[in-house]
């Protein structure tokens, strides 16, 4: 029954699947719409926000899309994915809004609580409350949002922002580090395992852009416009600054003066990037004795350039040549970062909060335009119409989406949680060569992490809390292996 709390609802922003998006409001006026600043007014909004208690989400990315509704494999993409291989029927429609979401965060229980959501996009557009709606509107609203929410967790903080992300270095990596052999390709080697195997097998299943779509008949903003959305977002990269965890965060006003507990993703986000840069840092000492000997490594140059270049790896952001060791390993940390922490938070949630599918759909089936007015009759209607089908008696539909859009997203999201073997706390045996010494120091750092998380989380069961374990060092894989 959590799924319909607004306590529930709001601490997946902070420990949920996309714990990526939720910023600090330091200025209302200029970060959020106009409609909520004279909902909620002006004053009330900068006091909270001076107090560092007025956090938002806002989907800014998915009001650009034009394809909404989203037909379930539409044309001319998908011309061949219809009844006896032609035109697919336009039905089954898709709906998705782009909301804004308005938070407050109460310091002595340490929750966030929703003050108001935004889902249209235009001047007059509604801001919802709890208390301006009935029991079942409201839950209606924070469902729409969650959609939204599952969308862009899925195909951008996920698929995009790790997977996609890593591809690029891994290739450079093999060109450079692996064909040389040389020393700094021990450490990476963890960090690139399978990722290349699952990004050729997602593009040819769950991302795969054609007739019958998984992504298409899943997602409400379908195949062609998340790839969209990842354009996007690769079109404001910059390595340091996204992949690197104190500048992400702190470009979402999580600096380091704003102090809010209940953010676990950054509490044992910042321990394991700390712990991860003492690391590379010490295997960086072992490999290089001077900064003139990284200068000087032709083949560390190389991989500079193979990661840079707009005609290989294109990765803004990447240094194009290598001075110093505290940049190798600056370099080092935010690789690891990303293919093991960073991938860990947005990817084992996923059955957890994805398990249940009211509680987080990938899509819905239809908008607010057509809820009943009575608020006793929306409860049916959400499951009857809104929420995916569990299963459906449409022949052709059937077919073409094997008839358990529900049921395929909870088989999926549980192949995507299946624990790895190669955590970051169990490869002594990956350093036996190189880097021995400071691979221990490492693990007894991590194993202090994992007591304080393990803790942390009994006293969290105690109080009748969620405990939050992804980031548990023992949890981390140390690639993006699955």
């Amino acid at each position: 029954d959590n799924w319909e709390k607004d306590s529930a609802f709001a601490r997946q922003f902070f420990c949920g699947t996309n714990p990526v998006m939720i910023e600090v409001a330091k200025d209302p006026e200029k970060q959020l719409s106009k409609n909520l600043v004279n909902y909620f007014g002006k004053g009330k909004l900068q006091e909270l926000a001076d107090k560092n208690q007025l956090l938002f989400v806002s989907y800014d990315d998915l009001a650009d899309l034009k394809v909404n509704p989203h037909q379930m494999f539409p044309l001319p993409q998908n011309n061949a994915s219809g009844p006896d291989d032609g035109p697919a029927p336009q039905v089954h429609p898709k709906y998705f809004y782009a909301p804004i979401v308005l938070f407050t965060y109460d310091y002595d229980n340490d929750e966030l609580d929703v003050l108001g959501i935004q889902l249209e996009r235009t001047d007059d557009a509604r801001v919802y409350t709890k208390n301006t709606c009935g029991e079942n509107e409201w839950l209606v609203v924070k469902c729409q949002v969650t959609a939204a929410d599952s969308n862009m967790h899925e195909w951008v903080s996920h698929l995009g922002n790790t997977h996609l992300t890593m591809e690029p270095h891994i290739i450079a990596i093999y060109n450079t580090l692996r064909q040389a052999k040389h020393p700094l390709y021990t450490f990476l080697k963890q960090n690139c395992r399978d990722t290349l195997l699952l990004n050729w097998a997602a593009r040819r299943t769950l991302a795969s852009y054609g007739p019958k779509s998984f992504g298409d008949y899943q997602s409400s903003v379908g195949v062609g416009q998340f790839m969209q959305l990842i354009g996007k977002m690769w079109s404001r990269y910059s390595f340091f600054e996204k992949s690197g965890l104190p500048n992400e965060l702190a470009s979402r006003g999580f600096t380091e003066d704003v102090q809010i507990p209940g953010y676990l993703y950054r509490e044992d986000g910042m321990k394991l990037w700390n712990a991860i840069g003492g690391f590379a840092t010490d295997f960086v000492d072992e490999v290089f004795d001077s900064d003139e000997a990284v200068a000087s490594d032709t083949v560390v140059q190389e991989w500079a350039r193979e990661t840079t270049d707009p005609e290989k790896g294109a990765v803004n952001g990447f240094p194009t040549s290598f001075e110093d060791k505290e940049t190798v390993a600056n370099v080092l940390q935010t690789l690891m970062w990303m293919s093991s922490g960073l991938h860990a938070a947005v990817n084992f949630p996923q059955y957890n909060e994805y398990g249940y599918v009211p509680h987080k759909s990938l899509h819905l089936r239809a908008d607010l335009s057509t809820m009943p007015k009575d608020d006793a009759e929306i409860r049916e209607w959400m499951f009857e119409e809104m929420f995916p089908h569990i299963r459906t008696y449409d022949d052709w539909l059937k077919e073409a989406s094997r008839g358990t859009a529900g049921v395929d997203s909870l088989q999926t999201v549980r192949l995507l949680t299946l624990p790895s073997k190669n955590c970051i706390d169990n490869l002594s045996e990956k350093f036996e060569d190189v880097g021995t010494e400071a691979y221990d120091k490492f693990l007894k750092n991590l194993n202090v992490i994992s007591e304080e998380i393990e803790a942390r989380n009994d006293e969290a069961e105690k109080a009748n809390k969620a405990p939050y374990n992804y980031l548990n060092p023992s949890n981390v894989p140390a690639s993006i292996d699955i």
